[in-house]
């Protein structure tokens, strides 16, 4: 199963903390023995291979989940800069949240959606897009003003149509966007080949 990609990865695993802990209990172990008895040299250095075993593990776990979760939040602000500059190249134009899933066809997709503007949460029947949606996903859409009236009520399913549909990017990602950290990171990365 594909994990959601608008979900920021965690940092920390189960496994990388498990082989942390170990290791630590080992190393201790190891010095508690050289403390203590002074004829047990082989099983010191046994713990000490040990833990210098586990403890490599644990840091090549957790440098994985870092890179990965710096990657994400790059990719995803650079999203967000293209969502952007889609916005202020079209005219009106509104965000839609992805709230559930509820089922795929092959013409589209029945969803609920939270309009971000009014925190108004529908149901909606999303017509077949070129991009992959996902749970979290913000939708950039112009919406239809012969479904969506000023002062006029909301309508019971929304019907949005692929070419109301101009781009997406990560809810989740929206705390990373105003900082100059990861500015810097996807500025880096894009220019990158």
């Amino acid at each position: 199963m594909r994990t959601n990609p608008m979900v920021k990865p965690q940092t920390s695993s189960g496994w990388a903390v498990t082989l942390t802990v170990i290791s630590c209990v080992c190393l201790v172990a190891a010095v508690s023995l050289f403390v203590g008895q002074r004829s047990a040299r082989t099983a010191e250095l046994v713990l000490i291979a040990i833990a210098i075993v586990l403890a490599g593990g644990a840091a090549t776990i957790w440098y994985v989940q870092i890179r990965r979760t710096k990657a994400w939040i790059s990719n995803a602000v650079q999203q967000w800069e293209h969502f952007a500059a889609v916005k202020s190249r079209l005219g009106v134009t509104t965000e839609v949240t992805v709230v559930d899933i509820h089922s795929l066809d092959p013409t589209g997709t029945w969803v609920t959606i939270r309009w971000d503007k009014f925190g108004h949460i529908q149901r909606a029947w999303m017509e077949a897009i070129p991009d992959e949606i996902w749970r979290g996903s913000v939708l950039l859409i112009s919406p239809d003003p012969a479904q969506i009236q000023v002062h006029g009520p909301w309508p019971e399913i929304y019907y949005l149509m692929a070419t109301n549909y101009h781009t997406f990017a990560s809810e989740e990602a929206l705390p990373y966007l105003g900082d100059p950290k990861y500015q810097a990171v996807a500025e880096a990365n894009a220019s990158t080949p």
